[in-house]
């Protein structure tokens, strides 16, 4: 059966409007009157030699305002692709139509995971098109990527469903070519901020084993735009919607509580070039890390040592494990004291405050308020629900159109 790529494209407010507040924050979306990338990554897929898949491109828009614009937008990319691909459109149209199946069918219960509000709840519906289509395998890529390899699809398909040290291949991820080559180490910088809180360092330990034998091993990190996920992962396990970044990472540790392994495939890649970001300050970003790994610190934590599939926070050494344990209040706080200083020289008093705000998060305002592990596992309850009834009834929800 055809494999689907599904790919999310994210767009926003055309370039000459100013920021908006209340616009659902991702790191680009490409403003309404640009042209963005997702027609680049489209093109690259001439090069596959492989061509019997299927492609859904997921639109969203950092505002309801927006909506009907990003939808029309994206129908006139695909419009230009429909007769070299296999093409479909899933946006807020499309949203409704499965929103209105299942308000029918289950009282409303299953309708809230049903969205396309963040990275996590965008990434499910990625899961839940590959059902739609009635499809058995997904691969995962994002608009700002090229395909450099014509033997990848093939490549994506090898050793699915087959069983390595045991345990069955139903997810594993390839990695990312650096824009500045063909490499996949990150460039380390020695700034003061690195050199407090070491992530580009604990991220190229990580990635040593990329270039170890065997192909296919476990691994502690996953790159959400190169992944490959099976029917009965997708059905089984889902993103976890209380994760605002990192969803990917997140996913292998719901993928290890399941029982299943999700492997790192070293003859899989792409390449990945992101648009600059304009004017963002540092501590925009080091906020939504401090959210992100508290959070999936305190979901470890959740857990019972008894239960079967326990997962150990080795697993996810050397990162994003580095960033999980006890001393991450204490590398936020040097961190962010190294950002206080760098801004004072530069007489910038907002990057003052927001960088001692940030403290004040790590410390008072990030824990959530409730167990996230109990959380997740309410709400795998009813995606299990959810993905059961698509799987049964795929052929008359009839999501897509061409």
């Amino acid at each position: 059966m055809k494999p689907v790529i599904v790919i999310p494209s994210y767009w926003g407010r055309e370039s000459t409007e100013p920021f908006n507040p209340k616009d659902d924050v991702y790191d680009h979306p490409t403003p309404l009157n640009e042209k963005g990338t997702l027609e680049r990554a489209l093109d690259s897929f001439s090069i596959l030699k492989d061509r019997d898949f299927r492609v859904v491109i997921i639109g969203i828009a950092t505002h309801p305002s927006l909506y009907k614009k990003c939808e029309s937008k994206l129908s006139k990319i695909i419009k230009k692709f429909q007769k070299s691909l296999e093409v479909y459109l899933f946006s807020y149209s499309e949203l409704e139509k499965a929103k209105q199946y299942f308000s029918q069918i289950s009282k409303g219960e299953l309708l809230p995971l049903l969205s396309l509000k963040g990275y996590s709840n965008v990434r499910n519906m990625c899961l839940l098109s590959l059902l739609f289509l009635g499809s058995e395998l997904l691969i995962l890529f994002d608009d700002d990527e090229i395909m450099v390899d014509s033997d990848y699809i093939s490549k994506a398909e090898e050793d699915i469903c087959e069983e390595v040290n045991g345990k069955k291949v139903l997810g594993k991820a390839g990695y990312y070519l650096r824009p500045e080559g063909d490499f996949y180490k990150i460039p380390e910088t020695e700034g003061p901020v690195e050199a407090e809180w070491g992530c580009i360092k604990a991220m190229n330990k990580a990635f040593q084993i990329i270039s170890r034998e065997p192909r296919l091993k476990p691994t502690p990190f996953a790159f959400g735009g190169n992944m490959v996920v099976q029917k009965e992962l997708a059905s089984k396990v889902a993103f976890d919607p209380f994760v605002t970044r990192g969803e990917d990472i997140d996913f292998l540790f719901n993928c290890r509580l399941n029982g299943y392994e999700f492997f790192l495939d070293n003859e899989l890649y792409i390449k990945h070039l992101p648009p600059k970001v304009k004017g963002r300050p540092c501590w925009v970003d080091f906020r939504q890390n401090i959210y992100r790994f508290i959070y999936m610190r305190e979901k470890f934590k959740s857990q019972n040592r008894d239960d079967a599939n326990y997962v150990d926070i080795e697993k996810f050494d050397p990162y994003p494990g580095k960033y999980l344990r006890d001393d991450l209040e204490d590398l936020i706080y040097k961190a962010s004291n190294v950002m206080v200083i760098d801004f004072m020289k530069k007489n910038d008093l907002e990057g003052v405050k927001q960088s001692l705000e940030n403290i004040n998060i790590a410390k008072f305002k990030a824990k959530p308020s409730f167990n996230p592990l109990n959380s997740y596992l309410n709400f795998q309850k009813n995606w299990y629900r959810l993905t059961t009834e698509i799987n049964k009834n795929y052929r008359k929800i009839k999501i897509f159109k061409k």
